[in-house]
């Protein structure tokens, strides 16, 4: 029998080719995650690892608050705890360090050099070490004077002894540069991060805001005493204030921010990997169910000789085992080269290398793809395996066709299972099945998926031949129709292929479409600023405006009132959340906050105002009291003064300019700003645009701008879904090219009676063409229904302001055009060959 399945692999290799093409794709998206992954992570590990080298105890100051999104150091080491560690017995050297995110470098071009993810540090200049090396001039030694990183230099087009300006927690300074560095290894920048540093005293006062502090101390131990050792004795000295690691645990806890990312970027690709492979799944299972039909005289010839049920069964699945497992390996090297490409990409966005040269492939990535590949072309071949043992020897050799199995009962199931979805869903949108939102949102929505795959078979038949009309009367097109529904199993299974991420795409496009009607409903009816001078995205957590120029602005003529907001991240009640600080009376009017308890009016110090979400989340009222704790300010009660009603506009609670000392940055990041009348706005906007013309992260936009940048991320959203659409149509259109070649072969003799009696080449191409395109646009519509479907569930479900149902008919139309391209493209193969079949042969082939 082993021999036997070698032969049938070798006589259908052309036929198999293509199934293993989906296993490549879901294996190398895989494989490729994993590698990229680890790659990245290690090579940041090695990183940090190198940048901790010198020292054996680090000692940092404790946040109430934790914003892992930030790199900005908000709890610091004052001087006298820095001079109590120096004064440790076992410490052999201490060193203070001043090294915060938010030193932003304005160019030659005079625009601020941005970053697209790397820290814009501000440092303490401590002289050179094993890590930092100048390369040119030398370091700060006076308050008007910086040195720069290399990358940093370079980007800005400034060299030695250049004037630059730099903005920090105070607007925009100009400096001499002094210096240039770089660090070892000839490496201009520490995985892309620009570094500029100052005289000790000017960090201390342009990065954290005040004099004798510091970010960390590093901490070297004397001989013959332990990393642990000592850092228990520098705790004892200096009490459960201050956060005391080992070198180890600094390199972990500095570390853990890129695991988050690699985290987010083995998920994406792992998302598309499963994808291909639930839609390997359908191709493999329909091509393995044609190849056995195909074969029964082969296999009862297996039998008549004295194979058992249970050794055709090996067989067939030793072939899907073996394919599966040719086509994992094929997967797992292109995944090294996804990976290869995930680490050159990082590389190429940061402008730096890696400490890590090539890839990273550990053990697991290999065993688990190959284990991944095998797996599911064995299940998927499971059920045809099965099928081929139960055909008696005797039948098999007297009709090589295997009749279709009524549909009644697979429709009756197929019912059953689609009405349990629907309950599921109907139970949440009423309200009776309320938790956990994962089981009933999922649960619903898989099991409305699988009842209409299991109703796909029924449906094929009267779907295919309504789309057939379209294409008229002529015989290619009824041939083409009649074909589609002969085998409506096999038509439902390749369908279900596209149907995948037909459904995945649209659900998302109609729950974007939704979420951006919402967005412009909340943004044009209960937002009343027409002009907003906003902070650029990527200018960094400390940028921002004097927030006092509100005045300013409130007394350009034409402006009825202005606001100037401050956000930050806090603590409120034990649970992270935005705080916000700022002008109540003017914030309710623009933003058209009502109180549900209390009034809103101006604040002291100790007095909040809590949104409606806060308020309930703690059971607050007005005259509560509730605990808060802001990035330098550390937790404090806080006496509410009112709680607000519902909004769609407003998104945490409002604090009192004193406690809004306690943010990160002194700066507010927004001016929300009412105009008198719209014919007023273009004027107003010219004042606004004169009074911020020398602040280089500041632009001033109209509502509808704003709008397309709060929107933007859902485009981003959409981008992926497409992503995710075109992964889909690659793979289906693996299975139509497959399904329509092995029908082809099944029907060699047909194909040849019918050119006898008067067929063109041209005909049957157009014949076969009209098969491929009705078999995509099926499983796009089904795709459509049921996507459109659970979109509108998920929107019903939800629900809120920021949703208002949308059906994006537009991107419908769209995705059933590329279905018929996508079904005319698979027909190309199949129609050439069908047309270039040999008449004679054909009709004698059996």
């Amino acid at each position: 029998m082993f021999k036997a399945m070698l032969r049938g692999l070798l006589a259908h290799k052309l036929r198999l080719v293509l199934s293993a093409l989906a296993i490549v794709l879901g294996t190398m998206f895989m494989s490729g995650a994993f590698i990229a992954g680890d790659t990245i992570s290690q090579g940041f590990s090695s990183l940090f690892s190198t940048i901790n080298s010198e020292l054996d105890v680090q000692v940092t100051g404790k946040s109430d608050v934790s914003n892992e999104q930030s790199s900005v150091v908000t709890a610091t080491v004052p001087q006298r705890v820095a001079d109590e560690v120096a004064t440790v017995d076992g410490v052999a050297d201490s060193t203070p360090q001043v090294a915060s995110d938010g030193a932003r470098v304005v160019g030659k071009d005079g625009k601020v050099i941005a970053s697209a993810g790397p820290p814009r540090f501000g440092v303490g200049w401590t002289g050179e070490d094993g890590l930092l090396e100048l390369r040119e001039g030398a370091g700060p030694s006076g308050p008007d004077e910086v040195a720069l990183s290399a990358n940093l230099a370079e980007k800005a087009g400034v060299g030695l002894h250049d004037q630059v300006q730099i903005i920090t927690l105070q607007p925009a300074k100009t400096f001499t540069v002094a210096g240039i560095f770089g660090y070892e290894g000839g490496r201009d920048s520490l995985a892309g991060e620009m570094t500029v540093a100052f005289t000790m005293p000017v960090a201390q006062e342009l990065m954290l805001g005040k004099l004798g502090e510091y970010t960390s101390v590093d901490v070297t131990a004397a001989s013959g005493v332990g990393d642990t050792e000592l850092k228990q004795r520098i705790q004892d000295k200096i009490g459960q204030e201050y956060e005391v690691r080992t070198n180890k645990e600094a390199t972990e806890a500095a570390d853990d921010g890129i695991q988050s990312f690699v985290s987010i970027l083995k998920t994406g690709l792992t998302v598309f990997a499963v994808i291909a492979l639930i839609v390997a799944i359908f191709l493999i299972f329909n091509t393995f169910s044609i190849l056995v039909a195909q074969r029964t005289r082969e296999l009862a010839l297996y039998r008549s000789f004295g194979a058992s049920k249970q050794q055709v069964v090996r067989s067939v699945l030793a072939e899907s085992a073996f394919l599966g497992l040719v086509a994992a390996i094929v997967g797992l090297i292109v995944g090294c080269g996804i990976g290869w490409l995930g680490k050159q990409g990082l590389e190429a966005l940061s402008n730096t290398d890696l400490p890590v040269s090539g890839i990273v492939v550990r053990p697991y990535v290999i065993i688990v793809t190959l284990l991944v590949g095998v797996l599911v072309t064995v299940i998927s071949a499971l059920v045809p395996a099965l099928r081929a043992s139960r055909v008696p020897p005797i039948a098999a050799m007297r009709d090589a066709a295997v009749p279709d199995k009524p549909l009644r009962r697979l429709t009756v199931a197929g019912l059953i299972v689609l009405a349990a979805g629907v309950a599921f869903l109907v139970l949440r949108l009423t309200k009776v099945w309320k938790d956990p939102l994962w089981l009933v949102l999922g649960g619903g929505a898989l099991l409305v998926f699988i009842g209409v795959i299991m109703l796909a078979p029924a449906l094929s038949r009267p779907v295919t031949r309504a789309i057939g009309a379209i294409f008229g009367r002529g015989v290619p097109a009824r041939l083409g129709t009649r074909n589609t529904g002969r085998n409506p199993r096999r038509t439902a299974l390749t369908a279900a292929a596209l149907m995948i991420g037909v459904t995945l795409a649209t659900a998302g496009g109609v729950f974007a479409s939704s979420a951006k009607a919402g967005l412009t409903d909340v943004f044009t009816t209960d937002m009343k600023a027409q002009l907003i001078v906003q902070t650029d995205f990527n200018a960094g957590p400390t940028a921002g405006f004097d927030p006092a120029l509100q005045q300013q602005i409130r007394a350009i003529p034409g402006v009825r009132t202005a606001v100037a907001l401050k956000a930050d991240a806090g603590r409120v009640g034990g649970q992270t959340a935005q705080v916000i600080a700022g002008d109540p009376v003017a914030s309710a009017e623009i933003f058209t906050l009502t109180a549900a308890s209390g009034e809103i009016r101006p604040l002291t110090a100790g007095e909040v105002i809590l949104d409606d979400g806060t308020g309930k989340r703690l059971n607050a009222t007005a005259g509560s009291t509730v605990e808060i704790a802001t990035a330098r300010g550390g937790p404090s009660q806080q006496k509410v003064v009112a709680v607000l009603e519902p909004s769609s506009t407003w998104p945490g609670p409002l604090l009192s300019e004193a406690d809004a000392a306690g943010f990160t940055s002194p700066n507010a990041q927004a001016a929300y700003v009412q105009v008198a009348s719209d014919d007023q706005v273009e004027a107003v906007r010219t004042q606004l645009e004169e009074m911020f013309k020398d602040n280089k992260e500041v632009t001033v936009v109209d509502q509808s701008q704003l709008l397309g940048t709060v929107t933007s991320f859902l485009d981003i959203i959409l981008v992926i879904l497409n992503i995710m659409l075109g992964l889909a149509i690659i793979v289906a259109l693996l299975g139509v090219v497959n399904t329509l070649l092995l029908s082809i072969y099944e029907r060699t003799r047909e194909l040849g009676l019918i050119r006898a009696i008067g067929l063109s080449r041209g005909s049957t191409a157009r014949m076969i063409t009209v098969e491929s395109i009705l078999i995509s646009v099926f499983g796009a519509l089904l795709g459509m229904v049921v996507g459109v479907g659970l979109g509108v569930a998920a929107v019903k479900i939800f629900g809120g302001d920021y949703l208002k149902l949308t059906i994006p008919w537009g991107y419908l139309i769209a995705t059933l055009v590329l279905a018929v391209v996508a079904g005319v493209l698979a027909a190309i193969l199949p129609a050439i060959r069908a047309s270039r079949l040999n008449v004679l042969e054909a009709i004698a082939y059996e």
